[in-house]
């Protein structure tokens, strides 16, 4: 460059370090974290040829800090030479009588250089960048993967909890229209007993009231005085009312007792015969709806009331041995309908099953009667075939024949004909052993058929009689404890001796 105007040559001087110092700086500051990183090396230093490399476009530099002026340029020279070198770069400058002048070209050079480098460090960056992005997109990934698995297995254990919830609550709504039901009863059968209670506290008053006047006996005289030596009491009309008082209640607190004793014992009976109607209804017909067997209950509770309501009068005057022999009776008639009825359907299911087993079995034996005609008439042509064949044989052994004509039908026919009823009988054996095997397992069959039908049916016996058995055995032992125990403080009663009026 010529010195003919230095202010504008220190001026683009200026410049251009300015250039080369920004382009400097962004390198350091882009390049120096990403060599640290993949450790890339700089590329050596090339001659411009524009027709490899396009130049680059121009922009102006409008950076906000100062970095080289008109006082320091020699200094800024300087240090980009030693940045360039430190970079691998040629120097920008070269002496012209020892005085350092920039050279136009390599500064070109140098920048393009810079600029390449800059675009590979942003490039290189931007993939490194772009490569961290992906890593953590396949990790989010991942992890969306495993929350959604984590999120199915949630929802399985919240559908199998809810079900488990439906199901507490059915058992729960169960056990609600139970305990109602219950209550019902509990408290239908207090209104029964407070009503019984009330009529024979009015019997009992209407027996105070009524009560007729005893005859008068005679009295004894000198009465004998006691062991204490004090003298009886004198037997007046007042101790003798009390003493009439006092039987009397003995009398009715027995008889009261008594009666609560037989009503209990008619009420427990009863309770049997209506849980036994209930069983029998839902052993004999279990397709009925929940709404039908309801309203059964219903009728056989009012049915129940209604009779222990019009019979409360007739079992304050009945005998207990015709109360017991009434309840008897009802139970023994009940049992026999039930016995009855249960032959019945067991006859009925017998009849039906044993047709079914029967249809089969004649279809079955039917198959087998025409698979044993089919076979015997197989084995009569077969045996008629062989007849005639010896017939045959024997005819042509009589006749007179040369030796040749012999050899070669001994040779010819009799060895096919040997083969082909070889065969035959192979065919027929095979035959026979495959009948004689189905057969066997026919027979097999229907004996183990037969066994099993006779231990389904004594299973099922044994299930309906320990069914009836623990329905009732309770039930009944209870109350015919109760019978003897009332019925052996009834021969107390009446074997005791009367209290002396």
């Amino acid at each position: 460059m010529t010195n003919s105007n230095p202010s504008t040559h220190d001026t683009a001087d200026a410049f251009i370090l300015r250039a080369v110092f920004h382009i400097l700086k962004t390198e350091r500051l882009t390049g120096s974290s990403f060599e640290d990183k993949t450790n890339l090396t700089m590329p050596p230093a090339r001659p411009y040829n524009q027709s490899i490399r396009p130049p680059l476009p121009f922009r102006a530099y409008s950076g906000s800090s100062v970095f080289c002026t008109e006082e320091n340029v020699i200094e800024c020279m300087q240090y980009i030479s030693k940045e360039l070198s430190s970079l691998g770069l040629p120097s920008v400058f070269y002496d012209s009588n020892r005085n350092q002048e920039l050279d136009i070209i390599l500064i070109l050079n140098n920048m393009y250089e810079l600029l390449q480098l800059h675009h590979f460090a942003v490039g290189s960056v931007d993939e490194h960048e772009v490569t961290q992005l992906k890593d953590q997109l396949e990790l989010s990934k991942n992890e969306n993967g495993k929350l959604c698995k984590r999120e199915q297995q949630l929802e399985t254990n919240i559908k199998a909890l809810q079900r488990c919830l439906k199901k507490e609550k059915e058992e729960v709504q169960k056990l609600q229209s139970i305990i109602a039901s219950r209550a019902t009863q509990y408290n239908h059968s207090m209104k029964r007993k407070e009503r019984e209670f009330s009529r024979l506290k009015d019997h009992l008053n209407q027996l105070l009231i009524d009560k007729k006047d005893m005859k008068q006996r005679m009295e004894m005289l000198n009465y004998v005085e006691g062991s204490d030596g004090r003298r009886g009491q004198w037997k007046t009309g007042w101790a003798h009312s009390r003493h009439e008082t006092e039987v009397c209640r003995t009398l009715l607190n027995e008889f009261d007792k008594r009666q609560r004793e037989l009503v209990l014992e008619n009420f427990e009976l009863k309770k049997v015969l209506q849980q036994m109607k209930q069983e029998m209804v839902v052993i004999l017909s279990p397709k009925n709806h929940t709404k039908r067997q309801e309203t059964f209950t219903e009728f056989t509770d009012q049915q129940i009331a209604d009779e222990e309501e019009t019979s409360f009068k007739g079992t304050i005057e009945m005998s207990c041995e015709h109360a017991r022999e009434k309840l008897t009776n009802s139970i023994r008639e009940q049992w026999r309908k039930l016995k009855y009825h249960m032959e019945s359907l067991d006859s009925k299911a017998f009849v039906l099953q044993l047709g079914k087993e029967v249809d089969e079995e004649m279809i079955s034996k039917q198959a087998h009667q025409e698979e044993t005609e089919r076979l015997k008439m197989e084995i009569q042509q077969c045996m008629d075939f062989i007849q005639t064949q010896q017939q045959l044989l024997q005819e042509q052994l009589n006749t007179p024949c040369d030796e040749e004509t012999a050899a070669v039908l001994n040779d010819c026919y009799m060895l096919e004909e040997k083969e082909r009823l070889k065969e035959e009988w192979r065919t027929f054996e095979e035959q026979r052993k495959n009948f004689e095997m189905e057969r066997r397992s026919f027979t097999e069959a229907a004996i183990r058929l037969g066994h099993e039908r006779k231990l389904f049916e004594e299973d099922r016996a044994t299930w309906l009689k320990h069914q009836f058995l623990n329905m009732t055995f309770t039930e009944h032992m209870r109350t015919h404890n109760v019978i003897s125990e009332y019925s052996g403080q009834e021969q107390k009663h009446i074997s005791a001796p009367k209290t002396p009026l």
